[in-house]
């Protein structure tokens, strides 16, 4: 179920740029990062390797990256947004992303690839601990 949105996620255009170049390089597999936000604004892109054993069907930041990345995002007191791909399906939390995200309580950036070869698109979500998801929306600065 999603409900109506409620948040809105601002990108500044170079980087939500950096974001689908990242994005459609890791192409057929599903690539991953992750965004620096203060007050619902990104600030920062940390584009990562995909870790996962399967990358063609999930995707994971290594523990280091995920360190240096909080390292860096502690000293601007901001927020992690965690970014990935799904190579052909929509744009929406799978049942495996709403259970990681229920734990972790991050935002989730979704690009999806079903029009391949144009460029994906992004939609954005919280999910919460009991596993409802909302939509946001990403507005590109």
């Amino acid at each position: 179920m999603v409900v109506d949105a409620s948040f809105v996620i601002h990108i500044p255009s170079n980087l939500y740029q950096e974001m689908v170049e990242h994005v459609r390089a890791g192409y057929p597999d599903e690539t991953c990062g992750a965004l620096g936000s203060v007050d619902e604004r990104v600030v920062k892109n940390y584009p990562t390797a995909n870790v996962a054993e399967h990358p063609d069907d999930f995707s994971i930041i290594s523990e280091s990256d995920m360190v240096r990345i909080y390292n860096d995002i502690d000293t601007y007191d901001g927020d992690l947004i965690y970014y990935h791909s799904h190579p052909i399906t929509e744009a929406y939390p799978s049942a495996r992303d709403i259970e990681y995200a229920r734990r972790s309580g991050y935002l989730y950036i979704i690009f999806s690839h079903r029009h391949h070869p144009d460029d994906p698109y992004a939609r954005v979500f919280k999910i919460d601990p009991q596993g409802s998801v909302t939509e946001g929306e990403i507005a590109i600065d």
